[in-house]
């Protein structure tokens, strides 16, 4: 145990001399933001450098394990695991691992929704109300009508109000169809708050409760379950084996673990079903999730096989209903006059992060399992070693 401690605080006293190495001393603190003074330069063209970099970061990041790929010239140019998917028994993570992706499973949902879109299944402007099996609309704006364009762009007017759908659909077992109890007024887990006050398709409003009902109204016009849905047409044909909806379809060693940092001490949480799956119910490993990004990066189409049409992708990837920064289920973001796409998913014990650069088709996706998701100082650490390792990353694309 003492040794433990002392390497621990060894540990801790590198990464504390590391940071401060990093800060210019007559800047670190004049423009108030200490993150973009964090500076770090090792030439990631020598990969020892740059595994002791991702590592070092790691440590600052309180990353148990971590799984990353970058995809270049229309392949999967590199890929690795660092650190342990499972500390108690020594699991080392690889690019086989296992993770769950939170909100990137968003981008399946989309996916899914464009699919039935193009075969003229649904109307991305009709009244979602015609696809459910009863009247959706914001009680406030009782005569305006929700689209599936605007739960897609995240501007249905529901609010940021975070329903806890774990609980709901994992630990009481809801099905799907019990959303309608909580949307409506007349239903008997209604909420005001679930609604903002303002119109649909006049905000941007993050809403994962808005994606659960598109997985719902994928269930309606197919007469199949969402997962199953996804399995026969997106994941089945880009040959995405190890990616899964559901727990029981892999080893438990094979799936990284969750964990949660508090106070030095890394808390493991058991390995459970996650049923709210159009919103973030997606496990997968990096290689598995290459395949998909690799379709957007396509215009829908890699490798023989077409998930969605052109004309369905760029709609995807183009800003919608006045959004600075999404498109329909993915972010598009400006950062010094240069584009990334993708998406990002936050969720206790876990996170991932998948982007690409249209600029010139390359693409990079990290998977990690710590997030403790309190908002203690520490956060800033955390997300400036996770900032670093995708600077870094996209350093090492470049150089490949």
């Amino acid at each position: 145990m003492i040794n433990g401690f002392i390497n621990r605080s060894i540990v801790v006293g590198i990464s504390i001399l590391f940071i401060i190495s990093c800060i210019p001393i007559t800047q670190g603190f004049v423009d108030g933001n200490i993150l973009n003074n964090l500076k770090v330069r090792i030439n990631s063209k020598d990969d020892s450098l740059f595994d002791i970099k991702i590592r070092l970061l790691m440590i600052l990041g309180h990353m148990p394990s971590l799984s990353v790929s970058i995809i270049k010239n229309n392949t999967i140019k590199w890929a690795k695991g660092y650190g342990y998917a499972d500390r108690q028994h020594k699991i080392h993570s690889s690019n086989n691992t296992v993770y769950w992706i939170a909100s990137v499973s968003k981008t399946f949902a989309a996916t899914a929704i464009l699919q039935l879109h193009e075969q003229n299944q649904l109307d991305l402007d009709e009244d979602i109300s015609k696809y459910l099996d009863f009247k959706l609309r914001n009680p406030k704006y009782p005569n305006l009508i929700i689209t599936c364009r605007m739960l897609l762009a995240h501007r249905s007017s529901l609010s940021r109000f975070v329903i806890p759908l774990g609980i709901y659909f994992t630990l009481l077992g809801y099905p799907v169809e019990w959303l309608k109890e909580f949307l409506i007024p007349s239903g008997s887990f209604y909420k005001k708050n679930i609604w903002s006050n303002y119109s649909p398709g006049e905000k941007f409003i993050y809403s994962d409760l808005g994606f659960e009902i598109l997985g719902y109204i994928v269930e309606r016009i197919t007469n199949q379950s969402f997962d199953k849905y996804c399995k026969e047409h997106i994941l089945q044909p880009l040959n995405m084996n190890n990616t899964s909806y559901h727990l029981k379809d892999f080893e438990l060693k094979k799936i990284a673990r969750f964990y949660i940092w508090i106070g030095g001490i890394y808390i493991p949480l058991p390995h459970f079903q996650i049923n709210n799956y159009a919103a973030a119910g997606l496990r997968t490993n990096v290689l598995d999730l290459s395949r998909f990004l690799l379709v957007h990066m396509n215009n829908g189409t890699y490798n023989g096989v077409t998930i969605l049409n052109e004309n369905s992708t760029e709609m995807m990837h183009s800003l919608q209903l006045g959004n600075e920064f999404y498109g329909l289920g993915w972010y598009i973001i400006n950062l010094n006059e240069e584009i990334y796409e993708g998406h990002q998913g936050i969720a206790i014990g876990s996170r991932a992060e998948m982007w690409y650069r249209p600029s010139d088709k390359t693409g990079i996706i990290y998977f990690w399992n710590q997030c403790e998701m309190i908002p203690f100082l520490y956060h800033l650490i955390e997300n400036y070693a996770q900032n670093e390792i995708r600077r870094l990353l996209w350093e090492k694309a470049d150089d490949l």
